[in-house]
Protein backbone atom coordinates (compact mmCIF):
# COMPACT_ATOMS: atom_id res chain seq x y z
CA UNK A 1 0.00 0.00 0.00
CA UNK A 2 2.86 2.42 0.81
CA UNK A 3 4.38 1.83 -2.65
CA UNK A 4 1.11 2.86 -4.26
CA UNK A 5 1.01 6.04 -2.15
CA UNK A 6 4.59 6.89 -3.14
CA UNK A 7 3.87 6.36 -6.85
CA UNK A 8 0.67 8.40 -6.64
CA UNK A 9 2.53 11.16 -4.75
CA UNK A 10 5.26 11.29 -7.39
CA UNK A 11 2.71 11.34 -10.21
CA UNK A 12 0.78 14.14 -8.50
CA UNK A 13 4.01 16.16 -8.07
CA UNK A 14 4.93 15.72 -11.73
CA UNK A 15 1.43 16.74 -12.81
CA UNK A 16 1.58 19.90 -10.67
CA UNK A 17 4.98 20.85 -12.11
CA UNK A 18 3.77 20.27 -15.68
CA UNK A 19 0.60 22.30 -15.15
CA UNK A 20 2.63 25.22 -13.74
CA UNK A 21 4.98 25.11 -16.73
CA UNK A 22 2.00 25.19 -19.09
CA UNK A 23 0.48 28.17 -17.29
CA UNK A 24 3.76 30.09 -17.43
CA UNK A 25 4.33 29.33 -21.13
CA UNK A 26 0.79 30.42 -22.00
CA UNK A 27 1.17 33.76 -20.24
CA UNK A 28 1.05 36.81 -22.53
CA UNK A 29 4.02 39.12 -22.98
CA UNK A 30 3.96 42.51 -21.31
CA UNK A 31 4.39 45.55 -23.55
CA UNK A 32 7.05 47.83 -22.08
CA UNK A 33 7.24 50.65 -24.61
CA UNK A 34 5.74 51.75 -27.96
CA UNK A 35 7.26 54.47 -30.18
CA UNK A 36 6.49 55.80 -33.66
CA UNK A 37 8.91 57.36 -36.11
CA UNK A 38 7.30 59.19 -39.03
CA UNK A 39 9.03 59.20 -42.41
CA UNK A 40 9.07 62.00 -45.01
CA UNK A 41 6.74 60.10 -47.36
CA UNK A 42 3.99 59.75 -44.70
CA UNK A 43 4.84 56.16 -43.79
CA UNK A 44 5.93 55.35 -40.26
CA UNK A 45 7.76 52.73 -38.21
CA UNK A 46 6.19 51.55 -34.97
CA UNK A 47 8.62 49.99 -32.47
CA UNK A 48 7.31 47.87 -29.61
CA UNK A 49 9.37 46.48 -26.73
CA UNK A 50 7.83 43.47 -24.97
CA UNK A 51 9.03 41.55 -21.95
CA UNK A 52 8.48 37.91 -21.15
CA UNK A 53 6.63 37.39 -17.84
CA UNK A 54 8.69 34.24 -17.28
CA UNK A 55 11.56 36.49 -16.19
CA UNK A 56 9.90 37.02 -12.82
CA UNK A 57 10.37 33.31 -12.06
CA UNK A 58 14.09 33.33 -12.78
CA UNK A 59 16.30 35.46 -10.59
CA UNK A 60 18.46 38.01 -12.42
CA UNK A 61 17.53 36.84 -15.92
CA UNK A 62 15.20 38.37 -18.44
CA UNK A 63 14.08 37.87 -22.01
CA UNK A 64 12.15 40.17 -24.28
CA UNK A 65 11.72 41.38 -27.81
CA UNK A 66 11.77 44.55 -29.86
CA UNK A 67 9.72 44.70 -33.05
CA UNK A 68 9.89 47.41 -35.71
CA UNK A 69 6.89 47.32 -38.04
CA UNK A 70 6.67 49.45 -41.21
CA UNK A 71 3.26 50.98 -41.96
CA UNK A 72 2.17 52.97 -44.98
CA UNK A 73 0.37 56.31 -44.65
CA UNK A 74 -2.97 54.45 -44.65
CA UNK A 75 -1.98 52.62 -41.42
CA UNK A 76 -1.52 49.30 -43.23
CA UNK A 77 1.30 47.11 -41.87
CA UNK A 78 3.78 46.24 -44.63
CA UNK A 79 6.60 44.28 -42.96
CA UNK A 80 8.45 43.84 -39.67
CA UNK A 81 11.79 42.93 -38.10
CA UNK A 82 11.88 41.46 -34.58
CA UNK A 83 14.78 40.69 -32.27
CA UNK A 84 14.35 38.45 -29.24
CA UNK A 85 17.09 38.59 -26.62
CA UNK A 86 17.98 36.89 -23.35
CA UNK A 87 19.91 38.70 -20.64
CA UNK A 88 21.45 38.15 -17.21
CA UNK A 89 22.05 41.08 -14.87
CA UNK A 90 23.43 41.62 -11.37
CA UNK A 91 22.75 45.26 -10.53
CA UNK A 92 26.32 46.18 -11.45
CA UNK A 93 26.73 44.33 -14.75
CA UNK A 94 24.62 42.89 -17.57
CA UNK A 95 25.26 40.40 -20.35
CA UNK A 96 23.24 39.35 -23.37
CA UNK A 97 23.21 35.54 -23.57
CA UNK A 98 21.33 34.99 -26.83
CA UNK A 99 19.50 36.59 -29.76
CA UNK A 100 17.19 35.50 -32.56
CA UNK A 101 15.60 37.24 -35.54
CA UNK A 102 12.14 37.08 -37.04
CA UNK A 103 11.20 39.12 -40.11
CA UNK A 104 8.35 38.81 -42.58
CA UNK A 105 6.07 40.71 -44.92
CA UNK A 106 2.35 41.40 -44.60
CA UNK A 107 2.17 42.59 -48.21
CA UNK A 108 2.72 40.86 -51.54
CA UNK A 109 4.58 44.01 -52.67
CA UNK A 110 7.33 43.52 -50.08
CA UNK A 111 9.89 40.73 -49.80
CA UNK A 112 12.22 40.10 -46.85
CA UNK A 113 15.78 38.80 -47.11
CA UNK A 114 19.16 38.82 -45.36
CA UNK A 115 17.77 37.93 -41.92
CA UNK A 116 20.47 37.71 -39.24
CA UNK A 117 20.91 38.04 -35.49
CA UNK A 118 23.84 38.58 -33.16
CA UNK A 119 24.59 39.64 -29.60
CA UNK A 120 27.40 41.40 -27.82
CA UNK A 121 27.72 42.97 -24.39
CA UNK A 122 24.21 43.98 -23.32
CA UNK A 123 22.74 44.23 -26.85
CA UNK A 124 20.76 41.74 -28.96
CA UNK A 125 20.61 42.69 -32.65
CA UNK A 126 18.45 41.61 -35.59
CA UNK A 127 18.92 42.71 -39.20
CA UNK A 128 16.84 42.22 -42.32
CA UNK A 129 16.31 43.81 -45.72
CA UNK A 130 12.87 44.77 -46.98
CA UNK A 131 12.51 45.01 -50.76
CA UNK A 132 9.55 46.87 -52.25
CA UNK A 133 8.43 45.52 -55.65
CA UNK A 134 6.21 46.93 -58.37
CA UNK A 135 5.62 43.98 -60.65
CA UNK A 136 9.10 42.56 -61.19
CA UNK A 137 10.82 45.91 -60.69
CA UNK A 138 12.50 46.82 -57.41
CA UNK A 139 11.16 50.17 -56.16
CA UNK A 140 13.32 50.41 -53.02
CA UNK A 141 15.39 48.42 -50.55
CA UNK A 142 15.36 49.17 -46.83
CA UNK A 143 17.99 47.72 -44.50
CA UNK A 144 16.65 47.62 -40.97
CA UNK A 145 18.57 46.95 -37.76
CA UNK A 146 16.75 46.47 -34.44
CA UNK A 147 18.72 46.57 -31.19
CA UNK A 148 17.35 45.43 -27.83
CA UNK A 149 19.40 46.42 -24.79
CA UNK A 150 19.15 45.64 -21.09
CA UNK A 151 20.31 47.79 -18.18
CA UNK A 152 22.26 46.49 -15.16
CA UNK A 153 18.95 46.56 -13.25
CA UNK A 154 17.06 44.52 -15.86
CA UNK A 155 15.21 47.27 -17.74
CA UNK A 156 14.79 46.65 -21.46
CA UNK A 157 15.27 49.50 -23.94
Amino acid sequence: MSKIKKVLGIMLGVMLLCSQALLVSAAPVDTVNVERQYLENGDYIETVISESPIASYASNSKSGSKTSTYYNSDDVALWYVKVTGSFTYTGSSVRCTGASVSADSYSSYWGISNRSSSYSGNIATAKATGTHYFGNAVVERVNETVNLSCSVNGSLY
